[in-house]
């Protein structure tokens, strides 16, 4: 399958996920590390029992794989991440909160990627990201809350 197919997948999964996310932590008056404390305990449980035939591809990558993806995904994006989604979440508009949390998201992403990475970006890509950083500049500054 193409990458772009596993790309839109994702979308729809944080979409509806937080769509749900905001209605359970305002239902239940969690405090957004609460919320990411039920969200990471259910997907761990899930990730485990997925995950439990390649288990030995930890021991045999070595530290520093298992370390940048503990701190990238684990630390940076799964918990500091969520818990600010959360925060966002818990009194934000939806339709701000994910505009600004996922047009910025690919607009970091990319010029990590150009500046760390060495990617080279094409004009289009350029316009691709001024126009993630022009939409979720609208949606900001016409925000009637």
């Amino acid at each position: 399958m193409r990458p772009e197919f596993w790309a839109v997948l994702t979308a729809l999964c944080w979409a509806c996920g937080s769509l749900l996310e905001k209605k359970g932590v305002k239902l239940g008056d969690f405090t957004p590390v609460m919320g990411t404390t039920v969200r990471t305990v259910v997907s761990m449980m899930l990730l485990l029992a997925l995950s439990y035939p390649f288990w030995g591809q930890v021991k045999s990558a070595g530290v520093k794989p298992v370390l940048l993806i503990a701190v990238g995904g684990g630390l940076i994006a799964g918990c500091l991440g969520i818990v600010f989604l959360y925060s966002a979440l818990k009194s934000g508009q939806i339709s701000v909160v994910l505009t600004i949390a996922f047009c910025l998201t690919p607009v970091v992403g990319t010029l990590l990627g150009f500046l760390f990475l060495e990617e080279r970006l094409k004009m289009v890509q350029w316009l691709g990201v001024s126009l993630c950083i022009a939409g979720a500049a609208l949606v900001t500054l016409f925000n009637d809350h």
